[in-house]
């Protein structure tokens, strides 16, 4: 079953979460999920708690473990959390 990471991010400081983007980028790489980004989504109902919407669908849920918990990806985490307020990050399974 596919395993699937969700964040808010709503950004303060564009030139750090570019440095962020290209860290969280290259610590993907040997994971290949398909990745999806909304930014400054359309928000229906209720108050989006941040700028950027990100969505990435990784094989199955322990490669996404895999990745978040990755050297790579650990490194990366000081960047994002210096560039803007993350208002979560969630790993699920999908039944699909």
């Amino acid at each position: 079953m596919a395993g699937y990471v969700i964040a808010a991010v709503d950004k303060h400081d564009l030139e750090i979460y570019q440095r962020y983007a290209e860290a969280g980028f290259y610590s993907i790489q040997d994971y290949q999920p398909h990745v999806a980004v909304a930014e400054a989504p359309e928000v229906l109902e209720g108050t989006f708690p941040g700028t950027t919407l990100i969505m990435m669908k990784f094989a199955t849920i322990d490669a996404a473990r895999s990745w978040y918990h990755s050297d790579a990806y650990q490194a990366a985490i000081p960047l994002r959390h210096a560039a803007g307020k993350t208002a979560f990050v969630i790993i699920f399974e999908s039944p699909d």
